[in-house]
């Protein structure tokens, strides 16, 4: 775990290496190699990409780690479902025991799996959109097809897409967060980039997600638009409410101001958890960061439990995200945040999506 944190830290900046550093960059520039033949490898025509008999909007980013892509595909297809489409999310659904396997796993009524047979992002996708299927597969094309066959969508959310070239698109949105926007700017493992900027050129929209987090988010558009053409929207990340995550009652935000916290999480980027927790007025008495992904036991469980015990906290807290994976558990007083992304330029934006179609 030391370990792992120590190459997080380099690749994000926040320390460097005389020893290590050096091997990371030569490895990232071998990967930009590989992923640039891969990409050229496309666009000749040498590498098929296929295309579906309905609309495709992915959904992607540039770098590793969380921008907020689950919240924009929730956000995404259930407006689309709203205007009378039928979408279906395709997503990879990483982190699941068997990533080879292409599943149903919500038909738009029932979730059909567990999150480590369907990935948690997804069983949260399926979970929070009502008659929105979710499939998932390691080959998008072949989930989009099981989608096409099982649920007959019209229009198909690609999870994640962006670096997936097998499967054409009629639009593709890449997230750009605007708290860590393209880290140290070098490629992986050297940095969190999985291409260079100047692939936001194959974008037709770049939303600015967390925009409240910028500095100067002007500055961070104009360095946008240097790259790509794309049309370019902020959003904003905005808690919604509490739930309990075994008994399913809902508390509102209020319940936080004041209240002794404290916090787990497995996900890309806890500072963002942490942050939000502490707008609401939540006073976090420990913090427990897991790996992304993480698989919950019980002895995780009884260990935040004693946290709580120990400061005398008032309540638990985690993600929406961690929630799905902590089901099955069943766990006692422990809530989940919920939150919703926003675009602020609303009706600018609906009209674009909308003219996608």
């Amino acid at each position: 775990m030391r370990a792992k944190t120590y190459v997080e830290d380099l690749m994000y900046g926040r320390t460097s290496s005389l020893l290590l550093g050096p091997v990371l960059s030569v490895l990232s520039v071998l990967y930009g190699a590989a992923t640039g033949v891969r990409t050229a490898l496309y666009r000749w025509g040498i590498l098929k990409s296929h295309t579906l008999p309905c609309t495709v909007i992915s959904i992607g980013n540039l770098t590793l780690g969380g921008t907020g892509k689950t919240p924009m595909v929730i956000a995404v297809a259930g407006f689309l479902a709203e205007k009378g489409r039928r979408p279906a999310v395709v997503s990879r659904g990483y982190g699941r025991n068997n990533e080879s396997q292409t599943l149903v796993v919500s038909d738009g009524r029932t979730i059909l799996t567990s999150t480590r047979e369907g990935g948690d992002e997804p069983v949260l996708v399926g979970s929070r959109l009502a008659n929105v299927p979710v499939v998932v597969g390691a080959r998008r094309y072949e989930a989009a097809r099981l989608a096409l066959q099982r649920v007959k969508p019209d229009t198909v959310v690609l999870d994640d897409g962006f670096q997936h070239l097998e499967l054409k698109r009629n639009m593709d949105i890449v997230l750009v967060d605007a708290g860590d926007p393209f880290g140290n700017e070098k490629l992986f493992p050297a940095g969190i980039l999985r291409e260079e900027v100047d692939s936001l050129k194959r974008a037709q929209a770049v939303v600015i997600t967390r925009s409240d987090a910028s500095r100067d988010i002007e500055a961070l558009k104009k360095r946008i638009r240097s790259s790509t053409g794309a049309r370019v929207f902020t959003s904003v990340q905005r808690p919604v409410d509490l739930v309990d995550i075994r008994a399913g009652g809902i508390q509102p935000l209020t319940t936080l101001r004041g209240a002794t916290v404290i916090a787990f999480s497995g996900i890309a980027r806890p500072a963002s958890f942490l942050a939000t927790l502490g707008s609401l007025g939540a006073v976090i008495a420990e913090a427990c960061a897991y790996p992304d992904h993480y698989e919950y036991r019980k002895f995780d469980l009884a260990e935040v439990y004693k946290k709580a015990a120990d400061h005398r906290a008032s309540m638990i807290v985690t993600t929406e995200k961690d929630a799905v994976r902590l089901r099955e558990l069943k766990p006692d007083g422990i809530r989940a945040l919920r939150i919703e992304l926003a675009v602020i330029e609303r009706v600018e934006w609906e009209a674009f999506l909308l003219g996608s179609l």
